[in-house]
């Protein structure tokens, strides 16, 4: 029997070192094993009774253990022996012999708290302490050295207990196990013998029962996969050159816009202009005879450059204003200025404006440019302009 339990135990560590590279437990994994395993009480265990030693024998059973990772190191299981059976066997009698002179049943789970080394390796063992609770039930006796309709009872016990194991990994999540425990039980026996119509209480005194448990189990790891490694960061490539600077293209009139898109070249200087190089206010040369609205002939040049103005910037709207000089009434000036703004209109009309994007409106002489008290100052304030509405100015 010893030389196939070593057999086992090398057999295992073959596996655990060819074991291909496993997954560790990470903090938040479940650990769960199930295997079979031995409860071996220590030796003459229960006290003297009956003229000889009374012992409580051991017995296999199978077994649950699950662990939760507090940590990568750190673990809390609670391991849970199914019930086992256990015989009680009176040795060492004055007659030389052994005789099996009852049973019990015994539950004794244990919770720990575990400390898991070498956690990135395939073998990796761990230490434990933990607490037992053991409930001993079913209790009979019998047999020819008991007395008839004797009752045996053992007391629930609590118990420090110890723990040394070691997970053997297999796969991913797949592992061995193989672990022992140790339990400090202390426990209080009685037995009820019949008297007359009841029973006797006899105290037999303190069981130290104190069992080794040994096992084998098949392991599983619950829980996430294990992330895989950052990718190495790259460094970033150089940033492109800028571009090289737009050339310079040729403004003959200094506007900003460049000649091939200024839709009014020449612009004198320090004029304001638009994006296509038009000024953003247009003055017309447009002078009337004294009480006349008719367009003077010299006046169609001028009149020709504004309707060439208005087809080259087809956005621009404008208002067309008239305007007299002092000499007459106010209401009939009025009039007059709206004629010569309307003669103004109607031309620039026909020769194709789109009436939409013009308005007209007379001041009458309420806008003087120069003094009315020259004829050369009333031609001036006899004339009409356009003001450009579409640049908000």
């Amino acid at each position: 029997m010893l030389s196939r339990n070593r057999l086992l135990i090398h057999l295992l560590l073959v596996l655990g070192v060819c074991a291909p590279v496993v997954a560790p437990a990470e903090d938040g994994d479940w650990l769960l094993r199930a295997g079979v395993h031995q409860i071996n009480p220590d030796k003459n265990n229960l006290p003297d009774v009956l003229g000889g030693n009374v012992v409580l024998d051991k017995d296999e059973t199978f077994t649950i253990d699950a662990e939760y990772m507090l940590t990568r190191n750190i673990g809390v299981d609670l391991f849970v022996p199914l019930y086992t059976s256990h015989d009680l066997q009176l040795k060492n009698t004055s007659l030389g012999n052994s005789a099996k002179i009852g049973e019990t049943d015994l539950f004794a789970p244990i919770l720990g708290l575990n400390w898991h080394f070498n956690v990135d390796g395939p073998i990796r063992p761990y230490l434990g302490v933990g607490v037992n609770w053991s409930d001993f039930s079913g209790e009979e006796v019998f047999g020819p050295a008991v007395p008839a309709n004797s009752q045996l009872e053992i007391d629930q016990a609590w118990g420090l207990a110890g723990r040394a194991g070691v997970d053997i990994g297999t796969s991913e999540r797949w592992f061995l196990n193989m672990d022992v425990r140790y339990v400090d039980l202390n426990t209080d026996v009685e037995g009820r013998v019949p008297a007359g119509l009841g029973f006797t209480t006899v105290p037999f005194g303190e069981a130290n029962i104190d069992p080794w448990i040994y096992g084998i189990a098949i392991g599983y790891r619950f829980g996430a996969e294990k992330p895989l490694p950052e990718p190495v960061a790259q460094e970033p490539p150089p940033p492109p050159p800028p571009p090289p600077p737009p050339e310079k293209c040729a403004d003959g009139d200094n506007d900003g816009v460049c000649d091939a898109d200024d839709k009014c070249p020449g612009t004198p200087a320090g004029t304001r202009v638009d994006s296509v190089g038009c000024p953003l206010s247009q003055t017309l040369k447009v002078l009337f005879d004294f009480d006349s609205a008719e367009l003077r002939p010299e006046s169609i040049t001028e009149l020709e450059r504004l309707v060439k103005f208005m087809n080259d910037v087809p956005f621009a709207t404008a208002l067309i204003e008239g305007h007299t000089d002092s000499v007459g009434a106010d209401a009939y000036n009025l009039a007059l200025s709206d004629r010569r703004a309307k003669s103004v209109f109607d031309y620039l009309t026909s020769r194709g404006v789109d009436p939409a994007r013009l308005k007209s409106v007379g001041k009458g002489e309420s806008e003087p440019v120069a003094e009315n008290s020259t004829e050369e100052g009333r031609q001036q304030n006899r004339r009409v302009l356009l003001i450009r509405t579409d640049t908000g100015t």
